[in-house]
């Protein structure tokens, strides 16, 4: 830690900036794009070494990072601090480095197959990406070198086998066998180790989730190697047109099988993450032997007419055209708004906030400062004496009993001792009763700022009644006599389901006054769909289809007609899905609208205090308590 505090101490934002860009170099997306190039268009002998050392690296990593479980550095060290941007980059453990792992595999392995500056060039990029991930605070020189040894010994230990291959094609074979049963051990360990109780579950699933993904690439190289060699036999060679489009639409077919088989494998595997292992061995099938059966139609001496070929460059040319115009498609919906933001004083949504003036809502319940949802977080939030909350945020489950309780998450594993006192894993809120639920520790996997967790063991009668789950209603008695508060509530169920916790939540919301104080918003189009037309007169957020025609009527900054917007508050996040809805040219539109903005989840000071410059209405936060020292709030 006294050398990441040095870098720290040398930080300006030009080398945040430089950094933040050259880590990027070391990110799976380059290693696939390389790899991919390398195969196709240059030598298929070092693709398959560079695929070779990238998915062995890539499990033994992410099958070093859930045994050590080495927490990140400012999780270690709460008083370190990162460069905010390079945070969304850095989940799970910190123990090896993967960024440093895949720039050795990536530049080390086409280092060590070309001569000459090239060479040397490859080496600099390895240690300035290794470099960065200390620098920008996300890993220790400790994680840093392990990921790099790990990726340098695959990469020097490999290539000999490799440069046999054409006499000793079984060199390879057995190559890719070693690594399919490593592979096949991991994905195993991870599933049916006895974990304990207190272990990070979003770690757990990521952990899950990358283990199958690892085993479906493994196995499919295995398959498609000898079948290529066998069958296929394609060749790299072709003119510099033929390659472009070769690479463009092989990556765009490619990442379409990805991309396609994700829902229907994911439904068809009941939702478990094995269905990874299938999708990842298909699409590595079609990117080892489908697409290249086609490659015989683009090599330089296939029989293509003048007319056939002048097609060809004419494809390319719109490729290229098409691809400058996503280009700036993409600047321009990420790009931050340079318009100043305004107030609307003339505003009658009592949902806007004066410029400058930001609500305060805890994101649920405040769950970074004490249990999430649960009694003992609204009353924390009530009583506290360091903030005072203007919003309180919380998400409802339908039980099977048709109980409305607060919980943001479909299954219980993340939060509760659900596995411990049912005997199983995964089990869905709503297949158990008020009463089943009623027996669990609703704070059994929460962590303190100090990374201690309080709650952990205590199970049973030992579990204290405001760490067990809540209903809507006890929400709001209690919530109701502690003051005048507004609620932002989210309806997790779809369908029939979440029609019948709408029906619910309403009948609740008016029994205790505060229908006109809670803003009710879902992922679900046929629940906002279903609200808007049988309660008409509770408040609620903008559906996902809403927010999409929102956003590009801002965009384009199109004069709507008034009631084109059937909703009061747009709650969303700021770059969460690739967009950027933080800019003031949305805001400004909303609020002239008669639309507030309300963002999640916010827990960077900064970003609370840029999103407040710009005219937000609200932000929620896990951290009402740092939320309170920045944003200015309603008096």
């Amino acid at each position: 830690m006294g050398f990441l505090y040095a870098l720290e101490g040398i930080r300006t934002p030009v080398l945040d900036k430089l950094f933040s860009a050259l880590t990027f170099l070391g990110g799976e997306g380059v290693f696939i794009a390389l790899a991919v190039i390398v195969f196709w268009c240059w030598d298929k002998r070092r693709g398959y070494y560079l695929i070779a050392a990238g998915v062995g690296g890539t499990v033994v990593n992410q099958f070093l990072k859930i045994v050590c479980q080495v927490p990140r550095p400012w999780v270690r060290d709460p008083d370190f601090t990162i460069v905010e941007s390079a945070r969304e980059g850095a989940g799970g453990y910190s123990f090896p480095s993967g960024h440093s792992q895949n720039v050795a595999v990536a530049f080390g392995g086409l280092g060590r197959v070309i001569r000459g500056w090239v060479r040397w060039l490859c080496a600099g990029v390895v240690v300035l990406v290794c470099f960065s991930r200390m620098y920008l605070g996300v890993h220790t020189p400790a994680d840093v070198g392990v990921g790099l040894v790990c990726g340098l010994a695959l990469v020097f230990g490999l290539w000999p086998l490799f440069e046999k291959s054409e006499e000793k094609p079984w060199l390879v074979t057995a190559v890719y066998a070693v690594i399919a049963a490593v592979a096949l051990f991991a994905a195993l360990y991870v599933e049916f180790h006895a974990w304990p109780t207190d272990i990070d579950a979003e770690n757990l699933y990521e952990a899950r989730k990358n283990s199958y993904t690892m085993l479906g690439i493994a196995l499919a190289v295995l398959v498609a190697y000898p079948l290529e060699r066998k069958y296929i036999r394609f060749e790299t060679k072709a003119s510099f047109w033929a390659q472009v489009l070769k690479c463009s639409l092989g990556l765009l077919v490619v990442m379409g099988v990805r991309v396609g088989l994700k829902a229907p494998l994911n439904a068809l595997f009941g939702g478990h993450v094995s269905s990874n292992a299938l999708r990842y061995f298909i699409m590595v099938l079609f990117a080892i032997i489908v697409w290249p059966a086609t490659f015989g139609w683009f090599a330089k001496d296939c029989p293509v007419s003048k007319k056939g070929k002048k097609a060809l460059k004419v494809a390319v040319i719109v490729l290229l055209v098409l691809a400058l115009l996503a280009g700036i498609f993409c600047w321009v919906v990420t790009k931050d708004s340079t318009m100043p933001p305004r107030d609307f004083p003339e505003a009658a949504n009592p949902l806007i906030t004066p410029l400058g003036v930001t609500m305060l809502s805890g994101h649920r319940a405040g769950g970074g400062v004490a249990p999430e949802n649960t009694m003992m977080a609204l009353e924390n939030c009530v009583t506290s004496t360091d903030y005072k909350l203007d919003v309180f945020e919380f998400d409802l489950h339908l039980t099977a009993d048709g109980a409305l309780v607060l919980l943001h998450d479909g299954t219980l594993d993340r939060t509760s001792d659900a596995a411990e006192v049912f005997g199983e894993t995964d089990v869905d809120v709503g297949s158990k009763t008020l009463a089943e639920l009623r027996r669990l520790n609703m704070g059994a996997k929460f962590t303190a700022e100090d990374g201690s967790m309080p709650y952990a063991g205590l199970h049973g009668d030992d579990v204290p009644e405001d760490l067990r789950i809540v209903t809507i209603d006890e929400t709001l008695d209690y919530l109701e006599s502690a003051g005048e508060y507004r609620y932002i509530i989210e309806i997790k169920n779809g369908g029939d389901l979440g029609r019948q916790a709408a029906d619910g939540l309403y009948a609740s919301l008016s029994e205790h006054g505060c229908l006109d104080r809670a803003v009710v918003g879902t992922f679900h189009n046929e629940v906002t769909a279903y609200m808007e037309k049988e309660h008409p007169d509770m408040l609620r957020s903008a559906g996902v289809m809403e927010v999409v025609k929102f956003y590009f009527c801002s965009l384009l900054n199109i004069n709507v007609k008034p009631g084109t917007f059937a909703f009061e508050a747009l709650q969303i996040p700021t770059t969460d899905y690739f967009f950027n809805l933080g800019t003031s040219r949305l805001v400004n539109y909303a609020h002239s609208h008669d639309i507030a903005v309300q963002y999640w989840t916010i827990n960077d000071p900064d970003e609370m205090a840029r999103l407040q410059s710009i005219g937000a209405d609200a932000v929620m936060t896990d951290l009402p308590d740092l939320g309170a020292k920045v944003l200015k709030q309603p008096r």
